[in-house]
């Protein structure tokens, strides 16, 4: 499935939208209905991809300062969420990508890897496109995985602060989508922002998790989302 251009990708996505509902609908592996677990197909259920921008790489975190390729892996929420999980968690996050982005790098992550769940985190930089925009993009990225056999698991946007605050507007409509995207396909969600909102050293201090700019987790961020992750993961199977 090649990514299509910003042009013409209404078109695809209404295509793939069917696809979508037809295959969840038919039960391909998207919720753990069968007493032997979901049907990974050819993919390896050990490993988990996540796929997003800067917030997956890990960029912001202790000792990570740019996107430079060899830091990849050094910070985030994938090695603390390899440890919980006893996954292979493999990062693809591309610094100041956004759902597009996703669209165009989905198929080549999926058969790389061949993983048995795809984590999907887009994005604040889709402020740019709006919300609808997001949601069209995350829909062709949910089709892509199930019709390769690899769950998608969904998660909301954190919450920003100090020179990002006023990304929050966009943040809380792009998360409410995002619920509801998740309710209709009847995927999984890490819901990242509760959990960051509802977290007490957030409430005393949104600085508590996130880092000085307002808009990237700092390492204990991270530590949170790999957490909601890891309990989202636990119910997939």
């Amino acid at each position: 499935m090649s990514a299509p251009d910003r042009c013409t990708f209404r078109g695809f996505a209404g295509g793939i939208l069917a696809l979508s509902l037809t295959l969840v609908i038919a039960g391909s592996g998207c919720s753990n209905n069968s007493p032997t677990g979901p049907d990974f197909g050819a993919n390896d259920p050990s490993v988990v991809v996540a796929l997003g921008d800067s917030i997956t790489f890990g960029v912001l975190d202790t000792n990570v300062e740019t996107c430079e390729e060899s830091n990849r892996g050094a910070g985030g929420f994938c090695p603390p969420l390899q440890s919980l999980s006893g996954k292979s968690v493999i990062n693809a996050g591309l610094c100041g990508q956004d759902s597009y982005g996703g669209v165009a790098h989905v198929d080549q992550a999926l058969h790389r890897w061949r993983p048995g769940v795809i984590l999907i985190d887009y994005s604040p930089n889709d402020i740019a496109n709006g919300s609808e925009v997001l949601i069209s993009n995350l829909r062709f990225m949910i089709a892509a995985a199930i019709a390769n056999q690899t769950i998608p698991v969904l998660g909301t946007l954190v919450p920003a602060t100090g020179y990002h605050e006023g990304w929050n507007p966009f943040i809380v409509e792009a998360n409410t989508k995002i619920r509801a995207l998740c309710v209709e396909l009847k995927l999984e969600c890490a819901d990242h922002y509760l959990a960051f909102v509802t977290d007490p050293g957030f409430i005393a201090s949104p600085f508590a998790l996130l880092s000085e700019e307002g808009l990237h987790p700092n390492h204990a961020g991270y530590a949170l989302m790999a957490e909601t992750w890891a309990e989202t993961l636990r119910r997939v199977y």
